[in-house]
Parts: C-alpha cells; sequence; structure tokens
C-alpha cells in the first residue's frame, strides 16, 4: 500500500511540474506571428473584456425596458373577520375572497417603457464608443511595437556597422596606420551599441506586451508583427471632418443622453398621478348564510409626496446631458483640430527625412567608411558620421510612428 501511495505521489509531482513549467506554461498562451493591424482590431473585437462589458450593458439594458412596460400582477386577496375566541359568543363570522388589481394611470407604463428604451441606446452608443477607444488603442500599440520591430532592426544595423569599423580599425592598427587608442575608442562604441541592441529589446517586448493589453487578452503571446510604417492615405479635409462631428458616436451617444433625461422628466411628470387600486371580493356570512360581493377603490392622495424631488432630480440630470453634450463637441473639435495638425506635420516630418536626408546620410557615411579605411581620415572625424547616420534612421522610423498614430485619430473621424 506504502509503494503505491510513493508511486501515486511521484506521478503528480511528475505532472504538476510539467504543468507549471515555463516551458509548458508557454504552450498553453496562444502563439502569433506576422500579426497585422487588421487582425489585431478584429481580435480585440472579440477579445476585449471591456467590450465583452459594454455588450452586456445593453443587454441588461434590454431587459429593463422589457420589464418597465409590464401591467402590474393582480393580488389574490383572502381574510376572515369577527372569528369567536370562545364557544359562548354568537357566529358572526365572515369570509372574505377576491382579488385587487392595481391601473396605474397617466401612460405611465409606456413612459417608463419609453425611457428604458432610450438607456438602452444610451448604452448601445456607449458601446460603439468603446469600440472606438478601443480600435484607437490598438492602432497606437501596434503602431509602437512596428516602430520597436523596426527599430530593432536598425540597431541591429548600426551594430554591424560598429563591427565593420572595429575589423577595419584592427587591420589599420596591424598595419602602423593608427594607434591603439583608436582601437579602444572603437571598441567603446561597438560596446554602446550592444547596450543600445540589448535596450531595444527590451522596449520592443514591452510594446508588444502593451499591444496585448490593448487587445485584452494576457495570454497572447505575439512574437512578431507583419506591415509597412510607410503606408499611404487619402487624408480627408480638415472642413469635412468638422462637418461630421453631429455624426461621431460620442456626438451621438450625447444626443441619446439627452433624449433619455427628458423622457425621465416626462416619467417622473406621470408618477405625480398616483395608481388606482380596485378591488372585488366575495364575502360569505355565516349567521346568515349568504352570499355578498364587495367592491372598493382605493387611491392614494398626494398630500405628502408628490414627486417633486424625482422631478427636480430628473430636470437636472437633464440640463446636465445637455451641458455634457456641449462639451462633447467641444472636446471633439479639439481633438480633431490637434490630431490633424499632428499629422500634417508628422507626415511633413517624415517626407523630409525621407527625400532629403537619409540618401544623404547614406552617401556621406559610405564616404567617410572609405576614406577612413584608406587611412584618409582619422577616427575622431568618422565617429561623429556614424552617430548622425544611426540618429537619422531613428529620426525617420519616430516620424513614421508619428504619422501612424495622429492617422489613427484623424481617421477615427472619417465614416
Amino acid at each position: 500500500m506504502k509503494k503505491q501511495n510513493t508511486f501515486l505521489f511521484v506521478v503528480l509531482a511528475s505532472c504538476l511540474g510539467t504543468l507549471l513549467s515555463p516551458n509548458a506554461m508557454a504552450k498553453s498562451a496562444s502563439v502569433v506571428e506576422n500579426l497585422t493591424l487588421e487582425q489585431a482590431l478584429n481580435m480585440a473585437e472579440d477579445l476585449q473584456p471591456q467590450i465583452a462589458e459594454a455588450k452586456a450593458m445593453v443587454e441588461a439594458a434590454e431587459g429593463r425596458a422589457r420589464q418597465a412596460g409590464a401591467f402590474p400582477n393582480p393580488e389574490l386577496i383572502a381574510g376572515a373577520q369577527q372569528l369567536p375566541l370562545s364557544g359562548n359568543q354568537p357566529n358572526e363570522k365572515e369570509y372574505l375572497a377576491g382579488l385587487g388589481q392595481t391601473v396605474p394611470l397617466s401612460g405611465r407604463l409606456g413612459k417608463a417603457r419609453e425611457a428604458e428604451l432610450l438607456e438602452r441606446e444610451v448604452r448601445t452608443r456607449g458601446l460603439d464608443v468603446k469600440r472606438r477607444e478601443i480600435r484607437q488603442r490598438v492602432h497606437n500599440a501596434f503602431a509602437t511595437a512596428l516602430y520597436q520591430e523596426k527599430a530593432y532592426q536598425t540597431q541591429k544595423d548600426i551594430l554591424q556597422n560598429a563591427e565593420k569599423g572595429l575589423a577595419a580599425t584592427r587591420a589599420r592598427v596591424e598595419a602602423g596606420d593608427a594607434l591603439k587608442e583608436e582601437l579602444a575608442r572603437v571598441e567603446i562604441e561597438l560596446a554602446r551599441a550592444k547596450v543600445e541592441l540589448q535596450r531595444t529589446v527590451s522596449l520592443r517586448a514591452q510594446a508588444l506586451v502593451g499591444l496585448v493589453a490593448a487587445i485584452g487578452d494576457a495570454t497572447l503571446n505575439v512574437k512578431s508583427l507583419a506591415g509597412t510604417m510607410e503606408a499611404t492615405f487619402d487624408i480627408p479635409a480638415l472642413e469635412s471632418l468638422v462637418a461630421d462631428l453631429p455624426a461621431q458616436p460620442e456626438s451621438a451617444l450625447a444626443d441619446a443622453d439627452i433624449r433619455a433625461r427628458m423622457a425621465r422628466v416626462d416619467l417622473e411628470k406621470a408618477e405625480r398621478i398616483p395608481d388606482v387600486k380596485v378591488e372585488v371580493l366575495y364575502h360569505r356570512l355565516e349567521a346568515t348564510s349568504a352570499n355578498t360581493v364587495d367592491m372598493g377603490l382605493s387611491i392614494p392622495l398626494p398630500l405628502f409626496d408628490r414627486n417633486q424631488g424625482k422631478l427636480r432630480e430628473a430636470r437636472a440630470e437633464q440640463a446636465a446631458a445637455e451641458a455634457r453634450a456641449r462639451m462633447t463637441q467641444n472636446e471633439l473639435t479639439t481633438r480633431l483640430r490637434e490630431s490633424y495638425l499632428q499629422l500634417t506635420a508628422a507626415l511633413a516630418n517624415s517626407q523630409t527625412l525621407k527625400t532629403e536626408i537619409l540618401g544623404k546620410a547614406d552617401t556621406i557615411l559610405k564616404a567617410a567608411e572609405a576614406r577612413y579605411a584608406a587611412g584618409d581620415i582619422g577616427l575622431a572625424e568618422v565617429l561623429p558620421v556614424r552617430r548622425d547616420w544611426a540618429a537619422v534612421q531613428l529620426a525617420y522610423l519616430e516620424s513614421l510612428r508619428d504619422v501612424m498614430q495622429a492617422w489613427a485619430e484623424v481617421k477615427s473621424f472619417s465614416r
């Protein structure tokens, strides 16, 4: 028996160790390679918990809308009166049985259902706003991750150039054309390039983590991205985008919110009129064996509670919704103009770097490296050229990232 228990313990420990091993945990995660922007956006639609939450809130509002229009349930009434406590009392027992029904007046049920339907529309518009926010977040995260991917490749090129420079310097030192101090400086430059490459590797991994967070599934393991940062697109005119601002999801949400608050005001007005309760009772008199029918009507008197507080609250919420709508319009206009300016500036910067600087930087670097290899110039002259070339490459990538992020903002305003 002890041997069997020992064997079982060993098997369980082995299985647990296998499940908790890094390789097993990596296999349990969803591995994605060559992820494109469109794929990332589609995955966020299915995986992002915030979108799932917003959809659930729409469903909850639908349930409230159905419930709000339901007619009150009837009440079953049963009772007995004048039951004797001793046998010496006369038989005057009476039995009651019947139904009571509350009848809402002033169209309260219809107004309540309309108010909840508008609340559902508010939730639906909120889902559109949340979906747009998630898409823009994914777009920005993808742009950052793709930039870090390209920056990593650029840093690898910089490292390769530093290794080539080290080889050339060693050859010159061996030939007696350069001092050992120059070799030490080149080795320092190579070490710096290695440090920058490691830093880029870390930033690339962080950017991929940020992209996974934007998509909404922490179990995703994105290995690589597919896409180009030099995309071409047609920028709509600013005037046309401004004209379309009322059709934006935020504007539609603000408009639906106002109409929902107005419906609440109408409902609270209707709530001031009390409901009527009608009762029809069968009445049995035991003393005379008589059967009778009682009918009753009860109406609450609105002497103390006339729903003035809730009506005031509803009107204040309507005024607040109208103020939010104006604020939303101002924010949308500001966001659009700022993002449009950022896009045009980023495009101009990237175009200048591409057409006027990148090619010249390559030419200058090649010429300097050739002259240094031939012994025409010293290390002090070629090192600044290498650094300038690396800075230009990274600046161009940064400009392309800025274009992608600004375009994501501007594109969200176009239909």
